[in-house]
């Protein structure tokens, strides 16, 4: 998966909403929103549900929308393109 676009939803530094637009074409075929995936941050770290908030068949990307609460969750939101 590859980050296509960013979005900071609420800019407060502590509990930042973070949209993620992700281009993920196997995901995006099949997938429909309100079902979930489920990653990794690092090879090691723990694997997180998301709930898919959108998905786009033409451009092969699904859209996140997470709160950063937790460590996984935080590194998360500090990814960039």
């Amino acid at each position: 998966m590859q980050i296509v676009e960013k979005t900071i939803l609420t800019p407060i530094s502590k509990g930042r909403i973070v949209r993620l637009k992700l281009f993920a074409p196997q995901i995006a075929q099949k997938a429909k929103p309100g079902q979930f995936i489920v990653l990794m941050v690092t090879e090691e770290g723990e694997r997180i549900p998301l709930t898919i908030a959108d998905v786009d068949k033409q451009e092969n990307t699904i859209t996140l929308i997470f709160q950063e609460v937790g460590l996984t969750t935080t590194l998360l939101g500090r990814l960039d393109k």
